[in-house]
């Protein structure tokens, strides 16, 4: 603990080939904040330190060979030590008063296990309407030992990188923590300005973002009310977008049968 608040880490995961941008993310080094970075690499040699890095006594680095954003994440956790984590892309930017808003948050929860934020586009536009029923993954902070006491990781199965669920990993995460029981509590406070374009961008064009949206469906909600709520996101696009729902659905319930 530092001044009464918790240790924050964010845990920053990265490819080698934009290892380059992570400088550009830090802020300067203070008391109770630190920075774990997962690096995903394909090459056969271990790719080389950016010198910024290697000078900062607040940041940890940690290669591996491997694919996938939700096993990038994993090993980001293993690398952890602090007692409170924020999830982070290597696109983010954030700002001193956006780390007050979550270590003053934690504080006056102490009871929480799991805290989610707002976040902003570059601009400073909410990233999407709040409150909203999910949640981004850099919109998630969490006590780690709540976490790893109950064996919670993201699902490899969903995310970029994976085989045939691209997308869906945070909402399978938030289910497994509620599932759980842990306190998890909507704080209305930024705390990151991220790219604005998603990847529910391109909804009705993206037949994998489709079939990720039916399997977390699925893996959340059961059979049953997976294919409810697929034929609603189905016909939602129809009426408010004007695009054919039967592709649409289609794709929404192999996704459910890939978990069944």
């Amino acid at each position: 603990m530092t001044a009464g608040r918790p240790t924050l880490e964010i845990l920053i995961c990265t490819i080698a080939e934009r290892l380059d941008c992570i400088p550009s993310m830090l802020m300067p080094e203070r008391n109770g904040l630190r920075y774990v970075i997962s690096v995903q690499y394909s090459t056969s040699t271990t790719p080389s330190l950016p010198a910024p890095l290697s000078l900062r006594s607040d940041v940890s680095v940690g290669f591996f060979q491997d694919n996938g954003l939700s096993r990038n994440r994993n090993n980001a956790l293993s690398m952890a030590t602090g007692e409170i984590c924020l999830i982070a892309d290597d696109d983010n930017l954030y700002r001193p008063e956006y780390i007050d808003n979550i270590l003053n948050s934690w504080l006056e929860n102490p009871d929480a296990d799991i805290l989610t934020f707002q976040a902003e586009t570059y601009d400073g536009a909410p990233l999407h309407p709040y409150p909203v029923p999910y949640t981004c993954s850099v919109e998630i902070s969490f006590r780690r030992e709540s976490i790893i006491s109950r064996g919670i990781k993201f699902d490899e199965r969903f995310g970029l990188g994976s085989p045939l669920l691209c997308a869906g990993e945070e909402d399978v995460f938030m289910a497994d923590a509620r599932r759980a029981g842990l306190v998890i509590r909507f704080i209305p406070k930024v705390i990151v300005r991220t790219d604005g374009v998603t990847t529910s961008v391109g909804f009705t064009e993206n037949k994998k973002l489709q079939i990720s949206k039916g399997a977390a469906f699925q893996y959340i909600y059961g059979t049953g009310s997976a294919v409810w709520r697929s034929l609603k996101e189905a016909g939602w696009y129809l009426f408010h977008k004007g695009a054919n729902p039967f592709p649409i659905l289609k794709n929404m319930l192999k996704g459910i049968w890939i978990l069944r």
